[in-house]
């Protein structure tokens, strides 16, 4: 007896979000908080801004990568993160936020003896007021809404 599936999207669908994701890294670009990571996306053959830490990545290079054989890793009974080099990149490039002291008991005293939940709070209020999103690409901002209007009258129909 096979198990249930639910499936949110369709085929088509996945597809649109799939290219609509191309299209962002090649017209748009990600932030690259590493380096290390921005010179060998460099070498790959990304255009690279180290002033703002950002990378736009051509459809072929993603193309390229999705290509090597890592996809059976990922699956179930898969060890993708066990892999020597996932393993050292995703220490390195794992972002740890500093909201813990170091030191003695004293020191945490004299710097106001905020909790750790305390100072995990303040960290998301300055996150929150500070961050300035980039704007959706606007041809981008319509896929998604033509795919959310095909996902509401999906639903319409079966209820």
């Amino acid at each position: 007896m096979s198990k249930p599936r639910i499936s949110f999207l369709s085929q088509d669908e996945i597809e649109a979000i799939y290219n609509a994701s191309l299209e962002v890294l090649e017209n748009t670009g990600i932030k690259v908080m590493s380096e290390k990571a921005l010179g060998i996306l460099k070498k790959a053959g990304a255009k690279i801004d180290y002033g703002r830490s950002y990378a736009i990545i051509p459809r072929d290079l993603v193309e390229e990568a999705l290509a090597v054989d890592v996809i059976d890793k990922v699956g179930p009974g898969g060890h993708f993160l066990g892999e020597k080099h996932t393993l050292e990149h995703y220490k390195m490039e794992t972002w740890l936020p500093k909201i813990s002291d170091k030191g003695t008991f004293e020191m945490w005293r004299r710097m106001g003896s905020k909790t750790m939940d305390k100072k995990a709070s303040e960290k998301v209020k300055e996150i929150l007021a500070t961050h300035k999103a980039e704007p959706i690409p606007e041809n981008v901002e319509k896929e998604i809404s033509k795919i959310l209007r095909g996902a509401e009258i999906e639903l319409l129909k079966k209820s």
